[in-house]
């Protein structure tokens, strides 16, 4: 009788442990099974809006059944808003990041104060890095990069010197003595800022002005951030043809998902291989051909590498940066 009363209270203390034990360890086993966020720095319709909703829509096809995809827009700051956001979320995976990359690492590198730290984030994936271009306008009195470069004061319109970075360094690297003029919403006013003559150039993604160059409207004279040349401006020569392959590494614009650091490994490992199926799914390639949106896919791994490397890389051209961004 007495070993069954000890019996008893053993499973009444041990069993409740052992449960609760048990419980913690569901959310892990049973994720995902709430809604994935995916917060966009950015208004809806631009490139990054758009490359999320289409990778969503991908993800839905892998994940459980009635576990969707929501991208949420929180534009402001050139991506800090955003980025604080999910930056100090529950990192349980269900809230993601499209960040400004690399725009949103140069606050951090000239310490200014914010809400997130770039280097400390979980990189899921790398969906593809967009080609920049600097294009000049058709109205200016400079025709060729050649003229750009001989010039004293070529004007670019830009949105700021944070976003703006690559071409800042790409101007310095060669020798081009821009007056920049900022201010502009979006690089779509930019554009049509330089378009009507009130700047001579511009230099942003080329897939953001390849609507601007097509009408000719812009001509591009160098691309920036890739290591070939864009297939419909074959004649157009890369920054590392130009001898300057070093800064050309770390240029263009980075497409990446992100999440808060502390997320469990095994959610990271899960949100890492559902977007790359996602990714490599001939829908989604069938897509990005369709809409004129390349992809050319990194893993969770690589990406992580590569972002951390980008963001070192920066860092030795702290000193020509400085003189745009305090």
């Amino acid at each position: 009788m007495k070993k069954l009363i000890i019996i008893c209270m053993v499973c009444l203390f041990v069993i409740p442990g052992l449960t609760l034990s048990l419980v913690s360890q569901v959310p892990a086993s049973d994720f995902p099974n709430q809604p994935i966020r995916i917060v966009v720095g950015a208004k809806p319709g631009g490139g990054m809006d758009t490359y999320a909703r289409a990778l969503g829509r991908q993800m839905e096809k892998y994940l459980p059944e009635g576990v969707n995809v929501v991208v949420e827009n929180r534009p402001g700051a050139g991506g800090r808003v955003g980025a604080s956001r999910v930056y100090n979320s529950e990192p349980d995976g269900y809230t993601l990041n499209f960040p400004h990359m690399p725009g949103l690492y140069f606050p951090q590198m000239f310490q200014q104060e914010t809400k997130y730290d770039m280097t400390k984030v979980i990189w899921m994936c790398l969906i593809v890095r967009d080609p920049r271009a600097i294009a000049i306008s058709a109205k200016s009195k400079y025709k060729s990069l050649e003229d750009l470069q001989k010039a004293d004061d070529p004007k670019f319109a830009i949105v700021g010197y944070t976003g703006e970075a690559g071409i800042l360094l790409a101007n310095s690297s060669l020798g081009v003595k821009a007056t920049y003029i900022t201010g502009h919403k979006n690089s779509k006013e930019a554009c049509l800022a330089a378009i009507r003559g009130d700047a001579d150039a511009v230099g942003f993604s080329y897939w953001s002005i390849r609507k601007f160059i097509k009408a000719g409207q812009l001509k591009p004279v160098a691309v920036l951030g890739f290591e070939e040349r864009v297939s419909e401006i074959p004649d157009v020569p890369t920054l590392s043809e130009l001898g300057q392959p070093k800064v050309n590494s770390i240029l263009g614009s980075f497409r990446t998902i992100c999440g808060p650091p502390g997320i469990p490994p095994e959610r990271v490992k899960y949100l890492r291989d559902i977007m790359w199926k996602s990714l490599n799914d001939e829908e989604f390639v069938a897509w990005s051909k369709k809409a004129n949106r390349p992809v050319k896919p990194m893993t969770g791994e690589d990406a992580e590498k590569l972002m951390k490397k980008m963001m070192a890389e920066y860092s030795n051209y702290k000193d020509i940066l400085s003189k745009y961004i305090k």
